[in-house]
């Protein structure tokens, strides 16, 4: 008998001492939140709901008990077991991942052919690597192999020539010399031939000639080099004029509403916007004062001498710079980075670099160096594609660029990257930009 009560005595101590492992009891202090205390813990706040589920969506009070699970028995308890698990309503990838101690790319990876996006009732998503799922070493899930061995993709729902070009590492001048007819409108599970065979493309890239500046005084090459370091440098607008830039699902009317001014009034301050407005396109909602009195430094006075008269852009230039608009303006709305030259954040010149790059054509890094490339033309001689330079700094050298859209009579309008307001469509007459034009250089001649 005495021997009975000492196993029982045993096993309840044991069951103590490993529930005691497993947690960790907190009384609730002044100052307490569910997120402190999972903080403290190193534990997420759904742990701690899950072992008190009384609590869940009320308030701590005061000298309450929470049971706290360890970190260590967190993890034992979602080690996957299970090869599958089976979807239930509300569930996500993130959800999954968090269930079973897996990050949502390691669910992505096991499962490369359902969509996080389309997670469907009582489908089965794999929890562990299958033995015939590919590594994936590299960004790339090649959707399609056909039986020539061709990458293939697939386009799915919102992406875009530079999602995809982006993703395989290739030019939309390499995907055109695959894909006959290619354009930028994509069409949803239209089938694109990334490559051919196993072998990647060779890109051949146009690197076009960079001219020397022309040195007038000592006091030039150090606003020179000051100008190469100070790309989108921004002097305040003491124009006063006030613009806005178009979200996406804005109208006129919700613009004129929000700025407590009437319709016609907007029309009138924007006689060339139409009733159909675009995300990225600046709107002056009050005129400002332009002026031409700032004194700039000029270092091309020798070249400026020297333009001649520039013939209009040949019918391959002129697709060109349709692309080239269109791989632009996929990108309106993103947000200024300084050094930026990828979809994530552009400065001014890396959004030509990244645009231009497109089309295999290497441009200088800098908006400066930018405008000793392809030769400049005269403003009634603009066209789209070409790049047009503005000096911002207050110092006359050139600091900022952007690629013409389109022209309309005598306003030329221009997409670029806004330190203030990132990627946008902007006007050679906005006050800001109308004392601070410098020049246009026409660079698809270069390539066609």
């Amino acid at each position: 008998m005495n021997r009975f009560l000492l196993v029982v005595l045993f096993v309840l101590l044991s069951n103590t001492f490993a529930f005691a492992q497993k947690t960790i009891k907190h009384k609730v202090v002044s100052g307490d939140s569910f997120y402190a205390i999972a903080k403290k813990y190193g534990v997420t706040e759904n742990d701690i709901y899950e072992s008190n589920p009384k609590v869940k969506g009320q308030t701590l009070q005061l000298n309450t008990i929470l049971i706290i699970p360890t970190a260590k028995s967190i993890k034992s308890s979602k080690k996957v077991t299970n090869d599958f698990h089976e979807v239930v309503s509300g569930e996500s990838f993130y959800t999954i991942a968090k269930k079973y101690d897996l990050t949502v790319e390691e669910l992505k990876e096991f499962n490369p052919t359902i969509s996080p996006n389309k997670l469907q009732v009582g489908a089965k998503l794999a929890l562990k690597k299958n033995k015939n799922t590919k590594d994936a070493k590299s960004n790339i899930k090649e959707e399609e192999i056909s039986s020539s061995n061709d990458l293939v993709h697939s386009v799915k729902k919102g992406e875009t020539i530079s999602h995809i070009t982006e993703k395989y590492d290739v030019s939309f001048k390499q995907l055109k010399q695959l894909n006959s007819g290619l354009s930028t409108n994509l069409q949803i599970d239209q089938k694109i031939v990334i490559r051919k065979g196993k072998e990647k493309p060779k890109k051949e890239i146009i690197e076009p000639k960079v001219e020397p500046n022309k040195i007038i005084s000592p006091a030039s090459v150090q606003l020179e080099t000051m100008a190469a370091a100070d790309d989108d440098v921004e002097e305040p607008d003491d124009s006063g004029e006030v613009t806005h830039v178009v979200a996406r699902g804005e109208t006129l009317s919700s613009i004129a509403r929000a700025y407590k001014i009437t319709l016609a009034k907007l029309q009138e301050l924007n006689p060339k916007v139409g009733s159909k407005i675009f995300p990225g396109r600046k709107l002056i909602i009050k005129k400002g004062i332009a002026s031409n009195s700032q004194a700039q430094v000029n270092l091309y006075a020798e070249v400026e001498e020297l333009v001649e008269e520039a013939t209009p852009l040949s019918i391959e230039g002129l697709e060109s710079a349709d692309q080239l608009i269109a791989i632009a303006s996929e990108h309106l709305g993103t947000r200024y980075r300084s050094g930026g030259t990828k979809s994530g954040g552009f400065d001014c010149s890396g959004l030509m670099c990244y645009t231009f790059s497109q089309l295999d054509f290497k441009l200088p890094r800098t908006s400066n160096e930018q405008s000793r490339t392809g030769k400049k033309i005269k403003k009634n001689q603009a066209q789209k594609g070409d790049l047009i330079f503005f000096s911002t700094n207050g110092r006359g050298t050139v600091n900022h660029v952007g690629m013409i859209t389109e022209v309309v009579d005598d306003e030329i309008f221009f997409i670029h990257s806004s330190v203030s307001k990132g990627v946008i469509v902007s006007s050679v007459k906005e006050a800001y930009y109308a004392k601070r034009f410098v020049r246009i250089n026409r660079v698809l001649d270069i390539i066609h």
